[in-house]
């Protein structure tokens, strides 16, 4: 099956490289969620091109999975994992089909719940992660902030604009454009707090909770200052 992504392939790697988003909160805020990673095995959902895969290896995981539904972004982490070997497996998947590969203590999830086009994708993708986690796991996810104000400052002086085309209920369908070099648009959803936070409760996991975006630059730098007044992504942990 193809998908959005596999059109995209090795140009999905400069985003984050070249967006100031995600080489400066979308990173920080991930790694402040996996800061206790090393010895812990860890499946990566939507690892794309294997960017954040590589990052949990080389901070110590004892072994990574990634798995991606395109089979081309798999293709670009496999050509990076034979570049520079770090011992991280890939692997083709849908994560609302995935079911059990492993028992994991870490499913992390850069931009995964956003994939979710109805309440049953969502379900179905909060599932997938709770059933690969050993009791006790944690799972550490970034996305877009439920609680985004959309009358507020906007993510487009840090790379990335959101157009809503449509609501639906619990969130809205957009047109997500990366701003490099040549523009990167596909399509996303916004989801609100309570479906995401019911969909991971529904399945299982004993603790939901939405933690604040982290901003690895200097306090005085006012470049952030519109992302500190309405930050544009939020981590999420919950535990099993």
């Amino acid at each position: 099956m193809r998908t959005q992504y596999d059109d995209i392939g090795q140009s999905y790697e400069r985003l984050k490289h070249e967006m100031p988003l995600a080489r400066g909160p979308e990173r920080a805020t991930f790694e402040a969620l996996t800061a206790e990673v090393a010895g812990r095995s860890v499946l990566d959902l939507a690892c794309g091109t294997g960017w954040y895969s590589r990052i949990l290896a080389r901070a110590g995981a004892a072994s990574v999975l990634g798995v991606d539904i395109s089979a081309e972004m798999v293709a670009v982490a496999e050509r990076a994992e034979a570049r520079e070997p770090l011992g991280v497996r890939y692997r083709a998947g849908d994560a609302r089909l995935l079911g059990v590969t492993g028992r994991f203590d870490l499913v992390t999830a850069v931009w995964l719940l956003c994939y979710a086009r109805n309440p049953l994708d969502l379900s179905a993708m909060a599932g997938a992660v709770y059933a690969n986690l050993a009791p006790g796991g944690v799972y550490a996810g970034v996305e877009m902030n439920p609680r985004f104000d959309w009358a507020g400052p906007k993510a487009t002086k840090y790379g990335l604009t959101h157009r809503p085309d449509a609501d639906f209920p619990g969130g809205k369908e957009l047109t997500v454009t990366a701003h490099v070099d040549p523009p990167i648009t596909f399509q996303a959803c916004f989801w609100e707090e309570e479906p995401i936070v019911a969909a991971l409760r529904d399945v299982g996991f004993r603790s939901v909770e939405l933690v604040p975006a982290t901003l690895p630059a200097d306090p005085a730098d006012t470049f952030w200052d519109d992302f500190r007044t309405n930050p544009t992504i939020v981590g999420i942990r919950a535990v099993k």
